[in-house]
């Protein structure tokens, strides 16, 4: 009897640990990834980091070939509008994240046109009637808690370079006047 139950508490215990680590492991490293991007964000919402070198590492196993752009945001107080420019002409990415590091949005240079992107981030929760006076594309997230991850495929060509930056100085994460 007693072997029984120290089997059924060692089972209990591993089944409290798997979930708390699936499920809390997860939404501490997004709180401490958007804790640190929000504290960097310029006024218009984003954090252009430094190109990457070898000991960058803010971004998960960063690529030097890739420029980096970041926005975290809260939706609580309302939408968020995200805009770019779309008129870069190689590779480039936006991926939003959920609290919990849920990627339930990308998009990219494959299907986008050469025209300026605008996105309103809101959640299902949110006042219909704020969401649809505008005309961008609604994008729900799961989450009240946002992180926005841009990327610029780059190289040593000083056009390129200056093509990407200003691409990526085009991004914009700015709460909505519905708001």
């Amino acid at each position: 009897m007693n072997a029984w139950r120290h089997f059924l508490t060692a089972i209990g215990v591993l089944l409290v640990t798997h979930a708390l680590t699936v499920w809390a492991l997860p939404r501490v490293i997004m709180w401490r990834v958007m804790t640190v991007a929000s504290a960097e964000t310029s006024v218009a919402g984003t954090f252009l980091p430094p190109p990457t070198d070898h000991t960058a590492r803010r971004i998960v196993m960063p690529s030097p070939d890739l420029l980096y752009a970041t926005c975290s945001f809260s939706l609580r107080d309302g939408p968020v509008r995200v805009s770019f420019d779309g008129h870069y002409p190689r590779y480039w990415s936006i991926a939003l994240y959920a609290d919990n590091s849920d990627n339930f949005f990308v998009t990219g240079d494959r299907n986008a046109t050469d025209q300026p992107r605008q996105w309103l981030v809101s959640t299902a929760n949110q006042a219909a009637s704020a969401v649809d006076r505008v005309a961008e594309r609604r994008i729900t997230a799961p989450s009240d808690r946002v992180f926005l991850l841009m990327r610029l495929l780059v190289n040593d060509d000083p056009t390129v370079l200056a093509d990407a930056e200003r691409a990526r100085h085009s991004l914009r994460c700015t709460r909505t006047a519905e708001s």
